[in-house]
C-alpha cells in the first residue's frame, strides 16, 4: 500500500447518509454504464442474426458512431468513448457484446472512469421479446481514483484528473440505497452477475490526509432474487517488500435500507486501518501489520450498525512520530466492538507480547471528537482491567516482573499523541499499587511524568521492581545497606522530556529496619526514617535507631542521614554520612576508632579514654567504591560532652567536666571546655593533631587557675604562705604518643595573687601585675625543669626537682634579683612537706643599703621558713664598703638574723651579726685587725693592729645607717692629714714618732650617720699616750672630699688630765684645726690661739657639730636601740664618764 499525503487532515467516520430526495439522481447515475449496455445489447441483437456463432465480429464505424450518439443521449451530460465495438453469439445462441478502452468523462471534459474492456452477455428471454437487456457484466482493466475531501464529500475520477467527478456525498448507506435504485432500472433487471478485474484503485483521504493504491482487484456482484452479495479482493501496495491484501463481502435485500458487510485483512498497517473510522483510529500511534477480520452494517434506520472486530498485531513499535523512541513489542491481539450511536468501544480481550510488557486486559473506551460536519476523533477515555502482566522495559530486568494484576483508567488524545492515566491500581502480593501520570509524544521526542504510590513494601520487593541499570549507585546502597524491615509510604516520580535526561522522585518510610550507614560500621538497628531520590539526590534519614557500638554500648542515632549529592556520578560516586548521636562517651569513641576513621588508634589513645555521656553532629563524605583509600574518607564531627571524668590525659590526675565541646576532623580532634584538674579549674582544649604531617602525640591549652591548691595539685612546693588568692595562668600540656612524659607549661600575668618569700624579704600585692612561666614534666617523678618569675621587683630563673614522693627535693635558681639589693644564684633545699626549705644563696650580691630582710611588708606574717645560708660574692654595706667573700648562715623567720665572716673590700676578715631592725637589717662588725678594717675601708690605710667593734644600725628608707665605732689599740703610721696637723702645730717629735713606729691610739670610739652620699660625723675621738684627737663633720662619698673639725691634744698622757671638762680625745691645753678638701690631700688650718683657751671654753673658737641628715620615712636618733644582739655587758658609770657622755654629745653647747 503506497502512503501519500493530501493537504487536509483528519480522522473521518464514514459520511452520513443524505436525504432520501437524492436518490433518483443517485441511481441515475450510478445506472450509467447500464445504459450504454443496453444500446450495445440492443445492436447486439440485429447483429447475432447475421453472424456466426462463437466468431466476433467488429462493429462498423457508422455503427460504432450510432452506438456512441445514442449512450450519450442517455447519459444527460455524460460522454462514452470507446475505441471499438465487437460481437460474438456463443454456443446456444447466447449473444455477447464487446467494448474496448472505455472511457466516461464528465461534460467539462474531466475523466470518471476508464475501463480497458467491458463485455456483457445478454438476456435471452428478455431478448426474445424484444428487450436488450444484460444477463452478465464483466469489466476488465478499471483505474479509478476515489477522493473524499475535508468535508467528507466524496467524488470519483479516473487517471489524475482533479475536476468535479460524480456520486458527490455518496456514503455507505447511499451505496445501498443506489443499489437498490440501479436494480430498479429496467435495464438492469436480468443483470445476475457483475465481475471486475484487473481494477487499480487510488484512495485520497483529505480527512485523513492519507492515500493508498490498490491493484489487482477483483469485485465481484451476484443477484439472486432480491438478495445480493458483493465480494472483493484487494492487494495493497505498501511501497515496501511486503504487500497486505484486503478481502471485503456485502449483503443486502433490494429494497431494504439494511446490509451486512464484513472484511478481512492481512498484513495491514496499523495506520492504514487507524485512518478508517473512529473504531481503528487508536491504532494510529502503531508501526506494525495487522492482520484480522471486521463485521458490521447498515441498520434499517440507514445509520451504521455496531463493529465488530479482531485484529491480530504482529511485531512492530509504538511511535506517534518519527522523533520519539519506538516501543518495540512481538505480538498484539484484540477482540473489541464499536457501536457509533452510542462512541463506545468495548474490549472484550487485548493481548500484548513484549519485552516491555506483557499482559491481557479487557476494557471500555469512549470515543470523543466527532461533533460538527467534519467532526474527528481526538481522544478515548477508557477503563481497562489487566492481569498475567509481565514488564521488562528495554531488557532493564535479568528476568521479567510479574504483577498480579492492574485496573487503570487513561484518557488518551491522538493529535498530539497524549495518554493521560488518571489512576492506575496494580495489584502486587498483596498489595495495591497507585499510579497517575501522562505520556506525550512530542515533535522533539517523548516527555512524560508517571507517579507511583505503595502503602507498605518488604525491601527486597522494592529491589525487585527497582532495576538493576537503573540509577544504580542508588539502588546498590539500598541493596547493600537496608539490610531488613518494612518499607512504607512508598512514592515514585518519574520525569522525562526529549533530550533531556530522565528525573527521578523516589521516597519511602522504613520502620524495624537494619540500616548500615557505612560498609565497616555496625549497622542502625530497629531503625526507622525516611529514604528519598530527588533529582539524582538520594538521601535517608533516621527517626529512631541505635549501633552497638564495639565498646560502650548503644549510641543513639535518631536525626542521622546517608547522602548522595549526584547518583548519576561514575566510578565512586560521593557520599556523606551525617550523624547525630547520643551514647557514652567510650562509645563514640568506639565508633570514631572503626575503619576508614581509626581517630584513636591514630591518636594512640584507648577508646576507654573518659567517662561520661556525648552528643555528636558531624559528616562523613566518602567516595562509593569497594576499596577506600586512606585519603578517601573526610569528615567532621562536634558534639557536647556531660559528666566527663578521665585519668587517661595527665598521668596522676582526674579531669572532671560538667559539661565540655568535642570536635573531630581529619587534621584532629579537639575537647575543650571548663572543668576541673583534680581540685584545680581550668578552661582548656585538648588538640589532638591527626592530619599527614602530625608527628604525633597531643597537646592541652588553655587557662587554669593559680592557686595554692594549683601548686599543690601540680607538686609544685614553695614555702608555705608564699601565694594567696587565686590568678589565672595560660597552660600547655604537651602529651606524647605512646605513653610518653607529659610536658607543661604555665604562664600567667599573676593578678589576683599576692605572693610571699619571707626568707627574701619580697612581697607582691594581688593587684600588681607580674610574669610567671613555668615548665614542668608530669610523670610518675614530676619535676619543673624551668620556672621563671618577675614581680614587684623579684627576677628568678631556675628549676625545680622533686623526690619520690613528690615533695620538694631542690629548686635551683640560677639568678635571683630582688629589687636592686640582690643578685644571686639560689637553691631551696626541701627538708619534707611539713618544714620550710633551707635557702642558700651561692654567690652574687646583697645591698644591705636598701635591703628588705625583716621588713613588715614580708616577714612577721606567721609565715615559716627555713635556714637562709649565704655564700656571697660581696655585701655591700655603703657606697664604698662591702664585705666580700660573705659566709654565714641566718634565720628569716621576722627577717635577717645570724653570723656571718668576711672580708672588707677584700682586705681584713671580719666576722659579724646580722639581726632585723626596722624593717631592714642591723649589722655590728666585730675584727682583731681594727688597722686593717679601717685601711680596708679606705679610710685610713697606714693603721696597723687593734680590736674592731663597729654597730651600723638602719635608719630611714634610703639604706642609712647609723654607726657606732670603737678601736682598741691600734697604730698610725705615714697618715698625711696627721702629719699636716702636727706639722701646723709644730710638733716635731709627734711627726718623727709618726714616720717612725707610728703613733699609737689605745682608743678610737665614734658615732656617725651613714647614708648613700655622705658620712656625717658627729663625734669622734682617738686617744693615746702622745696625742689625743677630736673630730666631728662630713664626708661627701660622691667627690671624696671632706670638711672636718676638731681639736688635737698633744702629749695626751699629761694633757688628758683636764679632760674631765672637755670632749673625749681633748686635753686641757689644744689647738683647733679644720680639714677640708680631698681626702687624699686635706687642707689642714689650725688656729695657735686655741691653746691659749681652756678646754672648758674651747667650743667658742668652733662652730657646732654637723646635723645629720633627713631621711625619708621616720626619724630615728642614732640609729634607734641598739639591738640586744649587739649590747656590751652592763658597766657602771663613773661620774666623770658621765660628764664626758654629756659632753660628748652632739647637742652640747646649743
Amino acid at each position: 500500500m503506497t502512503d501519500t499525503k493530501s493537504p487536509e487532515h483528519s480522522v473521518t467516520d464514514l459520511p452520513k447518509v443524505k436525504a432520501t430526495g437524492r436518490k433518483r439522481r443517485i441511481a441515475k447515475r450510478v445506472g450509467l454504464g447500464s445504459l450504454v449496455l443496453m444500446a450495445l445489447l440492443g445492436v447486439a441483437a440485429v447483429v447475432l442474426i447475421t453472424v456466426l456463432v462463437g466468431k466476433p465480429i467488429a462493429a462498423p464505424d457508422w455503427l460504432e458512431q450510432r452506438i456512441a450518439t445514442r449512450v450519450n443521449a442517455n447519459l444527460q451530460g455524460v460522454q462514452l468513448t470507446f475505441d471499438e465495438a465487437e460481437l460474438v453469439v456463443n454456443k446456444g445462441w447466447r449473444p455477447r457484446a464487446r467494448i474496448r478502452n472505455v472511457t466516461l468523462r464528465t461534460a467539462a471534459g474531466d475523466e470518471i472512469v476508464k475501463f480497458s474492456e467491458l463485455e456483457a452477455s445478454l438476456a435471452m428471454k428478455p431478448l426474445l421479446s424484444g428487450e436488450v437487456v444484460p444477463k452478465k457484466i464483466e469489466l476488465t482493466g478499471v483505474f479509478v481514483t476515489l477522493r473524499r475531501d475535508a468535508e467528507g464529500l466524496v467524488s470519483l475520477s479516473s487517471g489524475q484528473g482533479i475536476g468535479g467527478g460524480v456520486a458527490r456525498n455518496v456514503s455507505l448507506p447511499d451505496v445501498v440505497v443506489s443499489l437498490d435504485a440501479a436494480f430498479e432500472q429496467p435495464q438492469l433487471k436480468a443483470l445476475t452477475n457483475v465481475d471486475i478485474y484487473g481494477v487499480t484503485l487510488r484512495y485520497e483521504d483529505a480527512r485523513a490526509d492519507r492515500a493508498w493504491t490498490a491493484d489487482g482487484g477483483r469485485f465481484r456482484l451476484i443477484r439472486t432474487g432480491e438478495e445480493l452479495a458483493i465480494s472483493a479482493d484487494l492487494a495493497l501496495l505498501s511501497g515496501g517488500t511486503g504487500v497486505a491484501t484486503v478481502e471485503a463481502n456485502y449483503s443486502s435485500r433490494l429494497g431494504s435500507a439494511a446490509a451486512e458487510f464484513g472484511v478481512t485483512m492481512e498484513d495491514v498497517a496499523a495506520a492504514d486501518i487507524a485512518a478508517q473510522g473512529p473504531a481503528f483510529a487508536w491504532l494510529d500511534a502503531l508501526r506494525a501489520p495487522i492482520s484480522g477480520a471486521l463485521r458490521s452494517g447498515v441498520l434499517a434506520n440507514g445509520k451504521l450498525a455496531p463493529i465488530s472486530a479482531t485484529l491480530r498485531i504482529g511485531k512492530g513499535v509504538l511511535q506517534p512520530n518519527n522523533e520519539t523512541r519506538p516501543i518495540p513489542f512481538q505480538s498484539a491481539g484484540t477482540y473489541f466492538n464499536y457501536d457509533p450511536a452510542t462512541r463506545l468501544l468495548r474490549f472484550d480481550e487485548v493481548t500484548v507480547d513484549s519485552k516491555w510488557v506483557t499482559g491481557r486486559a479487557e476494557g471500555q473506551a469512549m470515543v470523543g471528537g466527532l461533533e460538527g460536519e467534519v467532526g474527528q476523533v481526538d481522544t478515548l477515555i477508557g477503563q481497562f482491567s489487566a492481569s498475567d502482566l509481565k514488564f521488562n522495559p528495554r531488557d532493564l530486568y535479568a528476568v521479567p516482573v510479574v504483577l498480579d494484576g492492574a485496573n487503570l483508567d487513561f484518557r488518551l488524545e491522538l493529535d498530539p499523541f497524549r495518554v493521560t492515566l488518571g489512576q492506575m491500581l496494580v495489584s502486587d502480593q498483596g498489595q495495591w499499587l497507585r499510579a497517575n501520570g501522562n505520556i506525550t509524544a512530542e515533535r522533539e521526542g517523548w516527555r512524560f511524568a508517571f507517579d507511583a504510590q505503595v502503602d507498605e513494601l518488604a525491601p527486597e520487593r522494592l529491589l525487585a521492581l527497582w532495576p538493576e541499570k537503573l540509577i544504580v549507585k542508588t539502588r546498590d546502597w539500598v541493596s547493600e545497606n537496608l539490610l531488613a524491615g518494612h518499607l512504607r509510604e512508598v512514592d515514585l516520580a518519574l520525569r522525562g522530556a526529549p533530550n533531556t535526561p530522565m528525573e527521578t522522585y523516589l521516597s519511602f518510610d522504613f520502620a524495624d529496619a537494619d540500616l548500615r550507614f557505612m560498609k565497616t560500621m555496625p549497622p542502625i538497628q530497629e531503625a526507622s526514617g525516611h529514604a528519598s531520590l530527588l533529582r539524582n539526590r538520594f538521601v535517608a534519614s533516621v527517626d529512631q535507631g541505635f549501633v552497638s557500638a564495639p565498646q560502650g554500648g548503644r549510641v543513639g542515632m535518631a536525626g542521622s542521614s546517608f547522602i548522595i549529592p549526584d547518583v548519576t556520578v561514575k566510578d565512586g560516586a560521593p557520599a556523606i554520612a551525617r550523624l547525630e548521636t547520643t551514647s557514652t562517651v567510650t562509645a563514640a569513641l568506639s565508633l570514631l576508632d572503626q575503619e576508614p576513621l581509626f581517630v584513636m588508634d591514630k591518636a594512640d589513645l584507648p577508646v576507654g579514654l573518659a567517662d561520661g555521656r556525648v552528643t555528636l553532629d558531624g559528616t562523613i563524605a566518602l567516595p562509593l567504591r569497594k576499596e577506600l583509600q586512606p585519603g578517601d574518607v573526610t569528615y567532621s564531627v562536634s558534639g557536647a560532652l556531660a559528666d566527663v571524668r578521665t585519668d587517661a590525659l595527665v598521668p596522676n590526675e582526674t579531669l572532671a567536666a560538667s559539661a565540655l565541646t568535642l570536635s573531630a576532623d581529619n587534621d584532629g580532634v579537639r575537647i575543650a571546655g571548663q572543668g576541673r584538674l583534680g581540685n584545680v579549674p581550668f578552661d582548656v582544649a585538648w588538640d589532638q593533631p591527626l592530619g599527614v604531617e602530625a608527628k604525633g602525640g597531643s597537646q592541652v591549652r588553655g587557662t587554669v587557675e593559680i592557686s595554692q591548691a594549683t601548686l599543690d595539685e601540680f607538686n609544685i612546693t614553695l614555702p608555705p604562705g608564699s601565694v594567696r588568692g587565686k590568678g589565672v595562668g595560660e597552660i600547655v600540656v604537651d602529651l606524647p604518643p605512646k605513653g610518653g612524659t607529659p610536658r607543661m607549661v604555665l604562664t600567667s600575668n599573676l593578678r589576683g595573687l599576692s605572693m610571699r618569700l619571707a626568707p627574701l624579704g619580697w612581697s607582691k600585692a594581688a593587684g600588681t601585675a607580674g610574669s610567671l612561666r613555668i615548665e614542668a614534666t608530669l610523670g610518675e617523678r614530676p619535676e619543673v625543669t624551668a620556672i621563671s618569675l618577675d614581680a614587684a621587683g623579684l627576677q628568678a630563673r631556675g628549676s625545680v626537682t622533686l623526690d619520690a614522693a613528690g615533695a620538694l627535693q631542690k629548686a635551683s635558681f640560677s639568678q635571683v634579683k630582688v629589687g636592686n639589693w640582690m643578685n644571686a644564684p639560689v637553691d631551696i633545699i626541701g627538708r619534707g612537706r611539713s618544714a620550710a626549705p633551707e635557702i642558700h644563696v651561692r654567690g652574687g650580691t646583697i645591698d644591705l643599703r636598701t635591703a628588705n630582710f625583716g621588713s613588715d611588708s614580708a616577714g612577721g606574717s606567721g609565715q615559716s621558713t627555713g635556714p637562709l645560708v649565704l655564700s656571697l660574692d660581696q655585701l655591700r654595706i655603703t657606697d664604698t664598703i662591702a664585705l666580700t667573700g660573705m659566709q654565714g648562715t641566718f634565720s628569716t623567720s621576722n627577717g635577717l638574723d645570724g653570723k656571718f665572716t668576711g672580708k672588707i673590700n677584700g682586705g681584713a676578715a671580719v666576722a659579724g651579726r646580722v639581726v632585723p631592725q626596722n624593717g631592714r637589717s642591723a649589722v655590728r662588725i666585730t675584727s682583731q685587725d681594727a688597722g686593717g678594717v679601717v685601711a680596708s675601708a679606705g679610710i685610713i690605710q697606714n693603721a696597723r693592729g687593734g680590736d674592731l667593734n663597729l654597730t651600723l644600725l638602719p635608719v630611714g628608707q634610703n639604706g642609712a645607717f647609723d654607726g657606732e665605732l670603737t678601736i682598741r689599740n691600734t697604730r698610725v703610721k705615714n697618715a698625711p692629714a696627721i702629719a699636716d696637723l702636727l706639722a701646723a702645730i709644730s710638733i716635731v717629735g709627734l711627726l718623727e714618732q709618726l714616720s717612725g713606729d707610728g703613733i699609737v691610739f689605745s682608743e678610737v670610739d665614734g658615732s656617725f650617720r651613714l647614708t648613700p652620699n655622705r658620712m656625717t660625723l658627729t663625734k669622734a675621738s682617738a686617744t693615746g699616750p702622745s696625742l689625743g684627737i677630736s673630730m666631728d663633720g662630713i664626708y661627701n662619698l660622691n667627690d671624696s672630699t671632706l670638711d672636718m673639725q676638731g681639736v688635737v691634744s698633744p702629749v695626751y698622757l699629761l694633757n688628758g688630765i683636764g679632760a674631765i671638762f672637755t670632749r673625749k680625745g681633748e686635753g686641757l691645753i689644744g689647738f683647733n684645726y679644720r680639714l677640708t678638701g680631698p681626702s687624699a690631700k686635706p687642707k689642714v688650718s689650725v688656729n695657735p690661739l686655741s691653746a691659749l683657751t681652756p678646754g672648758l671654753f674651747r667650743e667658742i673658737f668652733r662652730r657646732p657639730p654637723p646635723q645629720v641628715p633627713d631621711l625619708d620615712g621616720p626619724e630615728v636618733q642614732n640609729g634607734g636601740t641598739v639591738p640586744e644582739a649587739f649590747a656590751p655587758p652592763v658597766q657602771k658609770v663613773t661620774p666623770a664618764q658621765e660628764r664626758r657622755r654629756r659632753l660628748d654629745s652632739p647637742n652640747y653647747g646649743r
